[in-house]
């Protein structure tokens, strides 16, 4: 790629709840090593994303919870932006649909694409429920897809076959705020995108950029059934106000301005004098988009027909690397309500967030939807990050520390590992530029099976061959650089053992002959799959619009009373367990619980906690808990106790 500057977006995510582990390694996590990369190969990278803010969906779920939409959509963007922190994903700017800066740049679009001629009135039906007295919104009406003939097709799109709806299509509709079907269609005025007038420019686009795989067959079949208009405002309260004239009381389309976001972020980031227009104008930029294949259409075709439409020449995307589905175990799809699969939330409380990073990348969907597996979690983390490149990177550093006095030979490399450095390097080079991730993280650590195999056989320890280690070190360095971008803190304090502290692309070709390396180890603990495992079966659904009941005889059989935690040790080989000791007044537990994460081993001793002394006894990691403790959840998890001195073993109720 020759372009000089990188502009790389990532699909926003709604702010009605906390992102689950599909939605993260499709667009935030994916774009997070895209902009890694290209700054490594020293391009200008801007790297912007959001949470989307309006649309209905927030409506709905601030409506449930009795809170405004603004409330919801400000307290899950905080929420996303903490996870993002963790998972150590860095934009540039990750900003929300709710800043001034895009609800200006949205209005300003719109009366640009209309003053051209591209948006067009239509009096039309639209959805009511008689019920709830109100329009539906296009992804609160669900039914029977017209076209596949899937149960759970929505509104605006059919996420089984791809295929864009109005919802006036769907067989037997539903209202979702009431689950009723008492829907009419009533006559309502709305503003369309003419995308049959933009057809011919579209067209032309889309056979310049060549897209391939999911994003071609998406793409050539909405072409192939013939481009139609596309409502771009609803008739519902929360949104940016449309800015047409005659459209009082309505917003624009949430899928109308999400997209038009990745121009406002810019903007917004790099302000209003000229700069954010190098990456959204003229030729010396690539544009990539990270997206799951449920939103290639709104990239492909209708996002870039409003930039057309806006007649101001924007530069329209490049490349959108768009990921099949990953899925729960057995194929079912993620979902809060009926606890299934694991959120970010969760998820980073279970295992540390960099072999999460390793996982979900080294099994990125890119040919074909992909299922959770707990098996290929064990495979990836254990097997072939810790088992096989660590184990490289720790045999060869200790070797250089213990028997080389810590520094590398000054000798020339085998032509054995620069010619499998060369080919390695060159088909990660051509994985990531055509937008697969997870092949090129593959390639890097297959790369490892190499050095394993090469170390073992020229046997150092025997031969004193200073020529191999060497050779072996700078093998070590380049898988290093290779993994950066995929797991940055793992990869980091590797490359500052060998004294690279501000990496480059070009630290490839660097020898490393007369380096002393730092004394220090890099290690990586190995993660129990069963433990694991444990904490997602034990994971209640969450909370549904009518909540269970739980009669007060079935509460009164827990015995819940409060202990003080006296011992506190961590449970060797599982970094987020706990060992403990709880006095219970006549008597002591022993307790293990998963929160490591959240609190060091001192300050625990002492501390007074609600503990559950009659649940069954279960072995973790060969240790019988009698008991568990009570906590919040959240990142970090907030032990439950009582708010001022109590004696050990006092009832709770």
């Amino acid at each position: 790629m020759d372009k000089s500057r990188v502009l790389i977006c990532s699909a926003w995510p709604y702010a009605s709840g906390i992102p689950h582990l599909g939605n993260l390694v499709s667009s935030l996590l994916s774009g997070d090593v895209f902009a890694r990369y290209y700054r490594l190969r020293g391009k200008d990278v801007v790297y912007v994303s959001g949470t989307d803010a309006h649309g209905t969906k927030i409506e709905f779920e601030a409506r449930k919870l009795g809170i405004t939409p603004l409330a919801l959509a400000t307290r899950t963007h905080e929420s996303i932006c903490a996870i993002l922190e963790a998972f150590n994903i860095r934009f540039d700017n990750y900003t929300t649909t709710e800043s001034e800066t895009h609800k200006r740049f949205v209005r300003d679009i719109y009366l640009d694409m209309e003053k051209n001629g591209y948006i067009r009135t239509q009096l039309e039906s639209r959805a009511y429920c008689r019920r709830c007295k109100r329009f539906l919104a296009d992804r609160f009406i669900s039914g029977t897809c017209p076209r596949c003939g899937s149960a759970d097709a929505l509104g605006d799109q059919c996420d089984s076959c791809g295929s864009i709806l109005e919802p006036e299509e769907l067989v037997s509709p539903t209202c979702s705020f009431c689950n009723e079907s008492d829907i009419e269609f009533r006559e309502t005025k709305h503003w369309y995108l003419d995308l049959p007038k933009l057809a011919r420019p579209l067209t032309s686009y889309v056979r310049s950029r060549g897209f391939q795989g999911n994003v071609h067959l998406f793409t050539q079949q909405m072409i192939d059934d013939g481009l139609k208009p596309r409502a771009m405002t609803r008739d519902i309260d929360w949104g940016i106000p449309a800015p047409f004239e005659g459209a009082e009381g309505k917003v624009i389309y949430v899928w109308g301005e999400a997209a038009l976001g990745y121009v406002s972020a810019t903007i917004e980031h790099l302000g209003c004098d000229g700069r954010w227009k190098e990456f959204w104008f003229g030729d010396d930029v690539h544009q990539i988009y990270t997206i799951g294949k449920d939103n290639i259409p709104f990239h492909s075709l209708i996002f870039p027909g409003q930039l057309i439409a806006s007649g101001r020449g924007y530069h329209l995307p490049d490349q959108i690397a768009a990921t099949e589905y990953l899925n729960w175990i057995g194929g079912e799809g993620f979902s809060k309500t009926r606890g299934v699969g694991l959120y970010c939330d969760e998820a980073l409380r279970m295992m540390g967030a960099e072999l999460w990073r390793f996982y979900l990348l080294y099994n990125r969907p890119e040919a074909r939807d992909v299922n959770f597996s707990w098996e290929e979690l064990e495979k990836a983390v254990n097997g072939i990050l810790i088992s096989n490149v660590a184990n490289l990177i720790n045999r060869v550093l200790s070797f250089i520390q213990t028997h080389q006095e810590g520094t590398i030979a000054d000798v020339p490399t085998d032509a054995e590992v620069v010619e499998q450095l060369e080919k390695a390097v060159a088909a990660y080079e051509k994985a990531v530029d055509e937008g697969f991730l997870g092949a090129a993280l593959r390639g890097a650590c297959d790369l490892a099976v190499f050095g394993n195999e090469y170390f073992q056989r020229k046997r150092p320890w025997a031969t004193n061959d200073a020529a191999a280690v060497a050779s072996a070190a700078d093998l070590v360095k380049g898988i290093a650089i290779l993994l950066l971008p995929y797991v940055p803190t793992f990869a980091s304090a590797v490359l500052r053992v060998l004294r690279i502290d501000s990496p480059a692309w070009s630290d490839l070709d660097r020898r490393l002959g007369g380096t002393r390396v730092a004394d220090d180890r890099v290690l990586l603990e190995r993660i129990d799959v069963e433990v694991l495992r444990e904490q997602v079966v034990a994971k209640p659904a969450a909370t549904a619009a009518e909540p269970t009941t739980v009669s007060f005889a079935d509460f009164s059989k827990l015995d819940l009373r409060v202990g003080v935690i006296r011992e506190a040790e961590p449970v060797a080989g599982a970094s987020r367990l706990y060992r403990l000791t709880v006095d219970l007044g006549t008597e002591a537990r022993t307790c293990v619980a998963g929160i490591r994460g959240s609190y060091e081993a001192g300050e625990l001793v002492g501390k007074s906690v609600v503990v559950v002394t009659n649940l069954e006894r279960r072995t973790i990691r060969g240790i019988e808990s009698e008991a568990m403790l009570l906590a919040a959840q959240g990142t970090p998890l907030a032990l439950i106790g009582p708010e001022r001195l109590v004696d050990p073993g006092t009832p709770v109720g």
